[in-house]
């Protein structure tokens, strides 16, 4: 059975994301630890990436943000890697799902670790999860990406 990716629009200038992603950088180092030394777990890096065709045709440019699993910490490179497992239309062109990408840890806009359900990182997650409206819609939320418990920041 397939399921639909499930990808959200956010406003640029959005505070409470604009917050996540500054705890994500200033975090950077942990998540890096934790790729490098960490237990069998889930390890996860949101990125941005243009849209090419869409900034083309407004004139300016547009950028989706992405989650890349399966990363990886390369110690003589000292860059990460991941891997695309949901490609939205509009980068089908360029990214394919399988596909892995090396990336600098300054590229990373938010990081997770799930290790038995539980999470450590996810600070857009989180903002994204608030802003949902019932209870109900944080659980299906939840159960989509696999947590069941969220380290307190």
């Amino acid at each position: 059975m397939m399921i639909d990716p499930l990808f959200r629009n956010t406003h640029n200038q959005d505070q409470e994301m604009l917050k996540a992603f500054a705890q994500a950088s200033n975090t950077i180092g942990d998540f890096i630890n934790l790729v490098k030394s960490g237990p069998k777990a889930i390890y996860a890096a949101k990125l941005r990436f243009r849209d090419p065709d869409l900034s083309e045709k407004l004139g300016e440019d547009r950028f989706l943000y992405l989650w890349l699993s399966d990363v990886y910490f390369h110690v003589e490179e000292n860059f990460l890697s991941g891997v695309f497992f949901e490609v939205p239309e509009e980068l089908r062109k360029w990214q394919q799902v399988g596909e892995r990408l090396g990336f600098d840890p300054e590229d990373v806009f938010d990081w997770m670790v799930i290790e038995n359900g539980h999470a450590i990182g996810a600070y857009t997650l989180r903002v994204t999860r608030e802003q949902l409206g019932s209870e109900k819609e944080k659980q299906e939320y939840d159960s989509c990406i696999g947590i069941s418990s969220y380290e307190p920041i």
